[in-house]
């Protein structure tokens, strides 16, 4: 194996690691909405106490798991795919096809985290904070949003530019066994 491809297998296990911890922490900002829910419920209907932050602290929780899921999703080719066309083509044209729209799904993610990172950097410099009864600076969420789409951007690029280093290909159904 020559040292490039050892370095570049290296650097996706460490990208694909980051991910997974990323989608683990993902489940654990689910968790964290079921318990928030079930504290609100105890609150209001048994202590007639309702809370204040727990609408915010849902909405906080909400933005995280589904940011910190979405470059587990696209390693795994776990999102939703509508896939008539790439059926319809020959099997020797799909791999092709497949990596084309990869390649133009690495460049609109790109471009959405860039235009976040450039908000994220506005919202730094002004100081901005969510509207919610709980505020929080909006770069927290931003810093999510911008990790969910870069991390995605990069996976499609892999898709794109090097099938062999995700777990799916065209050849085999990814979702086959779960």
């Amino acid at each position: 194996m020559s040292q490039g491809r050892t370095f570049g297998a290296g650097i996706w296990r460490a990208h694909d690691a980051l991910t997974r911890a990323g989608f683990l922490l993902g489940g654990a900002a689910l968790a964290g909405i079921v318990v928030t829910f079930l504290i609100e419920v105890v609150a209001r209907y048994f202590f007639n106490s309702p809370t204040l932050w727990s609408a915010s602290a849902v909405a906080y929780l909400l933005c995280a798991a589904a940011t910190l899921a979405m470059p587990e999703l696209a390693r795994t080719r776990g999102h939703i795919g509508i896939t008539i066309l790439e059926e319809k083509l020959p099997t020797a044209t799909q791999a092709r096809f497949i990596r084309i729209i990869a390649a133009l799904t690495a460049i609109v993610c790109s471009f959405a985290a860039y235009m976040i990172w450039v908000e994220a950097i506005r919202q730094v410099q002004s100081g901005t904070s969510t509207s919610f009864a709980v505020r929080i600076p909006k770069i927290w969420l931003s810093g999510l949003i911008c990790y969910g789409f870069t991390g995605t951007a990069i996976y499609y690029l892999r898709a794109a530019l090097a099938p062999d280093s995700l777990p799916w290909n065209a050849d085999e159904d990814p979702q086959e066994g779960l």
